[in-house]
């Protein structure tokens, strides 16, 4: 780009101050250029100017559409657009990483005027997000078999368990997943319905691949509760709830088993 004679106002500019001003203005999409910004016999300042911020904007929305294939397949491409764009104006860049761009795309689409009116979007964007965040997550050694059966039983009440950091978990009105896995597939996206209740869902990665599956509202509740620190014997207590006393220590145990098989658990803590 050319750059102008410093106009007096400027003329202290520094070569590294107007790289700076220059990228300031671009990341937070200022309408007009800086003053070092000239016109030529081609095109305006502003024009030239456009040329930077709206490749910046492309750029963003390409990040977001990596993100979230399903939403930019039921939007449409034009539809995506225009919703890119109004996120990037309500929640510009904070991150030097583009990774993180989209983290605020669920509120937004559940707050704008635009979207709110379409729940099922911030589900799905929600479900999509945390397909990305599975698949970015640390990896991490796994609990087998052998280490839980040589827990002695007498301190199973004290059991803690540790997760890979994989692990996500959301609840959900619409069938997002549903629309999601037919994006995924290809297939014509069924429209959005509700669920005649909130249902559970998990999702996480296993051998480099992304799994997700609903929970039972028994096994929902005990995957919350060990996540949030508590031990088996709580977890057998808050079953009771659900299941008859004699029911609840083989529901828990079969969990865990589950659980093992699919990965989820990355260590154990018992207190001797």
């Amino acid at each position: 780009m050319t750059l102008s004679k410093p106009k007096p106002s400027s003329s202290t500019l520094t070569l590294r101050d107007m790289q700076q001003a220059f990228q300031s203005a671009v990341l937070h999409l200022q309408e007009t250029p800086p003053d070092f910004v000239v016109d030529t016999a081609q095109a305006s300042s502003a024009e030239r100017f456009k040329v930077y911020t709206e490749a910046y904007r492309l750029r963003l929305i390409e990040a977001l559409s990596a993100d979230y294939p399903a939403l930019k397949d039921w939007l449409g491409d034009e539809g995506f657009d225009t919703m890119g764009r109004a996120y990037i104006d309500a929640s510009p860049s904070d991150q030097f990483s583009i990774r993180w761009f989209g983290r605020h795309l669920p509120r937004f689409l559940a707050e704008s005027p635009l979207y709110a009116g379409q729940p099922g979007l911030k589900e799905l964007a929600i479900f999509e997000w945390a397909l990305s965040e599975a698949f970015d997550a640390p990896e991490s050694t796994l609990t087998d078999y052998k280490q839980l059966a040589a827990i002695d039983p007498a301190h199973w009440p004290s059991l803690k368990l540790r997760f890979h950091p994989s692990l996500r978990r959301s609840d959900l009105n619409y069938n997002a997943p549903q629309v999601w896995q037919a994006s995924n597939q290809q297939e014509p996206l069924p429209a959005f319905t509700t669920n005649p209740e909130s249902q559970a869902w998990i999702i996480w990665r296993h051998e480099l691949k992304l799994l997700f599956r609903s929970l039972s509202a028994q096994e929902a509740f005990s995957l919350d509760a060990f996540m949030q620190g508590q031990c088996f014997a709580e977890i057998c207590t808050g079953l009771c709830e659900w299941l008859d006393e004699e029911q609840v220590v083989m529901n828990a145990a079969g969990f865990l088993q589950a659980w093992l098989r699919d990965g989820w658990i990355a260590d154990v803590e018992v207190n001797y």
